[in-house]
């Protein structure tokens, strides 16, 4: 069974930002795409999960590295695959290496949770017999992305309103969003000459249509953070960012 998928894309016109550079919303929905094809192709696909356990493939955390940015018109190839599944822990583990031509500019990993829609509990994965005998590689990354650290003073930048074009099929916010609302709130549209050369999301809980977030922005030590939060002071995602110069 391929226990590694790789895909090549050629950078749209879509993908690319005001910076000539590879958005980074569009490089996590690159991710998102294989990570879902990769799950059909293994047999634990979203659509297998709801019909047989009632339940859902959450994110919860998100690390993604680059050695330089990637400028159009590049073509991305991505190597994605799963560390497989344990009995006791609830997470699991997808990994990513990208490519331009034969020089690897980046990597990243994902962790994702299966959660009862009902009950919205967690599920152990490990106790579904076909996800702890699915094939992984016999060499896989060892980073688990962390809690993140924000500077105790931040400031808020804007109120965005959740709506309908930052939905997904689950009917809530996209998991790329999230990085379109961060950059959003750093002005990394005014950040001429560096690109992120690191970031991270932390997803704490959805955010539907109608939800309205206070996006809050702080920075330490070179490294930016972003926080969105509701009126009840509940922390919905956290992000940092990392920069490096072109």
């Amino acid at each position: 069974m391929m226990e590694i998928l790789k895909r090549t894309y050629p950078l749209t016109a879509s993908d690319v930002d005001c910076h000539g550079l590879c958005r980074l919303s569009a490089l996590l929905q690159y991710l998102q795409n294989m990570a879902t094809e990769h799950a059909v192709i293994l047999g634990f696909d979203g659509e297998r999960m709801l019909t047989e356990h009632n339940a859902v493939w959450m994110m919860v955390r998100m690390h993604l590295t680059l050695d330089r940015p990637i400028v159009w018109p590049e073509e991305l190839t991505i190597h994605t695959y799963h560390r497989g599944v344990t009995a006791r822990t609830a997470a699991v583990y997808r990994d990513f290496d990208i490519f331009v031509e034969d020089e690897r500019v980046g990597e990243a990993t994902i962790s994702w949770v299966l959660a009862d829609i009902d009950e919205r509990k967690i599920l152990k994965p490990g106790q579904i017999p076909y996800l702890l005998d699915s094939p992984r590689p016999a060499v896989v990354k060892d980073r688990i992305p962390a809690k993140i650290k924000a500077p105790a003073e931040m400031t808020q930048e804007m109120v965005r309103a959740v709506t309908y074009s930052d939905t997904d099929i689950n009917g809530h916010m996209n998991n790329t969003k999230y990085a379109d609302v961060a950059c959003d709130a750093i002005r990394y549209d005014l950040r001429k000459g560096q690109f992120i050369s690191e970031v991270q999301i932390n997803y704490l809980q959805e955010c539907f249509p109608g939800d309205e977030l206070l996006v809050l922005r702080g920075e330490a030590d070179g490294v930016a953070y972003v926080r969105g939060a509701d009126a009840d002071g509940r922390v919905r995602f956290e992000v940092s960012l990392g920069f490096g110069d072109i």
